[in-house]
């Protein structure tokens, strides 16, 4: 029990090392509003933290005067994004008092946190509109960058006022255009695999749709396409099943000759008392084994629909084995070991059917082919 106490005593001291130097770090590169909401909720549960009291006591004048400098910067040079700035700065500040607010050892320190409701309401309007105008202004640009830049922004302007002017129509619209899209063909295979072909397809879109963690990129399958009229995708990604063999058959076998001394093999009479004999057996094992494999190459080739120029192209092998055992003897069983009692005793077994032969072999495929696409599409995060 006092081991217990002891170790919960160390996590509990090594948790508040840790957070203690996570603020103070940030208040040391200039991270204010880290440093301040780090030192805020460490005083919730640790009101008498002397070194949380100090950063937060540090910090918080610097985050305000830093992030009044930022405003007044921008309003004199007349940044294009100065009132985006300015409700930024402002929601930021109103957040920190807000947390102040609701931490009693942290209201002692800063017993008066500013609000800036009145300063926020003069600029939250100018913010929207300004952030609306920038994004209609590179949606002209009619450039995938161009779109991206004008979500974010059209996004930022539905933040500062909800539902904007027809922002959410802005937004949708800009989502389109920024969006890398991508047809995935699926691999076509003789008629017999195309189910489990599918199988493999499908669940492939299922990964890959989620890897990116990116709403700019979009894979579609062909029916997708066509349902959604997409005439011109930005690439292709083409998966054919090249140079694949599905139930290839081989069997062995092998006999050897068992023997075992000092082994008992009856009783005999000396002097009129029993006595044990023991001898040698022996035994003829032959084992079998039956191995059927499963093996092909997936094809995956990115290419750009502008040029049909080929971006990428790579072949993912993969390959399964299913095997049996079994064991028949003649002769004595005791020559046998453990082992092979337990071999002679199993019966031959039918081939598992060629559709789950060929799941098999395309488990590492799937793999591979999930890596190559994450590797690759991250570039357009």
């Amino acid at each position: 029990m006092k081991r217990i106490v002891y170790i919960i005593w160390i996590l509990t001291v090594s948790m508040l090392f840790v957070s203690c130097a996570s603020s103070k770090k940030s208040l040391q590169r200039g991270d204010y509003y880290s440093a301040v909401m780090e030192a805020i909720r460490q005083l919730r549960s640790s009101p008498n933290n002397k070194k949380q009291q100090q950063v937060l006591s540090q910090a918080y004048p610097l985050l305000q005067e830093n992030s009044l400098r930022k405003i007044k910067n921008a309003m004199e040079l007349n940044a294009t994004n100065k009132y985006s700035i300015a409700a930024d700065e402002y929601i930021t500040l109103n957040r920190v008092a807000d947390a102040i607010f609701t931490s009693p050892r942290a209201l002692q320190i800063i017993p008066y946190p500013q609000q800036y409701n009145r300063e926020l309401s003069e600029v939250l309007s100018k913010a929207a509109e300004e952030a609306y105008q920038l994004g209609e202004m590179q949606l002209r640009f009619n450039t995938i960058e161009g779109a991206r830049e004008a979500y974010l922004n059209f996004m930022k302007a539905d933040e500062y006022i909800n539902g904007y002017r027809d922002v959410k129509t802005k937004i949708a619209l800009a989502l389109e255009m920024a969006t890398f899209k991508i047809i995935v063909k699926k691999p076509v295979t003789p008629q017999r695999y195309q189910l489990t072909s599918d199988f493999f397809y499908n669940n492939l879109m299922a990964q890959i749709s989620r890897i990116t963690g990116n709403s700019f990129v979009r894979f579609y399958t062909e029916e997708e396409a066509y349902r959604e009229r997409l005439m011109q995708p930005d690439q292709y990604l083409l998966l054919d099943f090249e140079d694949f063999s599905v139930g290839n058959i081989r069997e062995s076998k092998s006999t050897v000759e068992l023997s075992r001394d000092s082994v008992l093999v009856g009783t005999t009479t000396v002097n009129g008392r029993s006595q044990n004999v023991y001898g040698r057996v022996k035994a003829e094992f032959t084992s079998f084994r039956r191995e059927v494999s499963a093996q092909g190459v997936l094809s995956a080739k990115i290419v750009n629909a502008a040029n049909n120029r080929v971006e990428q192209h790579r072949n993912f092998p993969g390959t399964f084995v299913w095997f049996n055992e079994w064991a028949t003897y003649k002769g004595d069983e005791r020559a046998l070991t453990d082992a092979q009692k337990k071999m002679a005793k199993t019966e031959p077994l039918m081939p598992p059917p060629q559709q789950d032969l060929f799941i098999e072999f395309t488990k590492p495929i799937f793999d591979q082919t999930v890596n190559f696409v994450r590797s690759y599409y991250n570039r357009y995060r």
